[in-house]
């Protein structure tokens, strides 16, 4: 699970895996520089990140709920390594935000905005989308999370290209776990999939190398099994939450 390892892997500095919280499992390294509104969480400046993000807005990183709470008081945006800041922007996070209505035992309302100490001026917000993604949309998830299910971190930032699921087929695949309206499945080919310590990071869609942001990484069943989906909380229900943070 992608989730529940977050509070176990910081306690004891190293992130031990849980199967239902989520590294990028198959895809690719990314292209350095090219996605650098992608936040790494940390302990400090200088340790890895032990969840994701995204920066919406100067001062803004947008995450999953389940990475509040945990310890994480550092932030490095645009970095493409998992270790250090040197070619990224070091940021203290000053005040945590988890949605109202998450719920964690069920994941529900998986989103949460982080504020920074700083604005971040050398690096451009990605643009947040609220659209309602259907079924069968070609997106995109990045992070610096593990390689397998019980693997080590990323050196390096990754991605992977995961289509979208109706949730009653997610549902149904993932049973008896919950996917519901405040949660979008995508995925489900082996050896594919966003993994632990990519919680929090990006989904996105891409038209014209423009991204937009339609949800962040919250759970799964495993990392990159055959015909069980990651599962994202979705940006458009959350709507009334998060578009008060972002540059009018």
């Amino acid at each position: 699970m992608k989730v529940a390892l977050v509070v176990a892997a910081i306690a004891v500095a190293t992130i031990a895996q849980d199967d239902n919280y989520i590294e990028i499992v198959g895809g690719h390294e990314a292209t350095t520089g090219q996605h650098r509104y992608v936040a790494g969480l940390k302990r400090s400046a200088t340790t890895r990140s032990l969840c994701g993000g995204s920066l919406i807005a100067s001062n803004v990183i947008l995450t999953a709920a389940h990475c509040t709470g945990n310890g994480l008081s550092h932030a490095v945006v645009g970095s493409h390594f998992l270790t250090g800041s040197s070619d990224g922007v070091p940021v203290k996070i000053t005040k945590e935000i988890p949605h109202p209505q998450y719920v964690a035992s069920t994941h529900s309302n998986d989103v949460a905005i982080l504020l920074l100490d700083r604005n971040v001026t050398t690096i451009t917000p990605v643009t947040v989308s609220f659209e309602a993604v259907p079924a069968n949309v070609l997106t995109w998830v990045r992070g610096w999370g593990t390689i397998s299910s019980s693997g080590p971190q990323s050196q390096v930032l990754k991605e992977v290209s995961v289509k979208t699921w109706d949730n009653a087929k997610a549902a149904a695949a993932l049973k008896p776990s919950k996917v519901d309206n405040t949660m979008v499945a995508a995925g489900g080919l082996a050896g594919e999939d966003s993994c632990q310590s990519d919680s929090g990071g990006p989904l996105t869609i891409e038209q014209n190398g423009v991204a937009r942001l339609v949800g962040v990484v919250s759970w799964g069943n495993g990392c990159g099994d055959l015909n069980n989906p990651g599962v994202y909380g979705r940006l458009n229900t959350a709507r009334s939450f998060i578009e008060p943070y972002l540059v009018k």
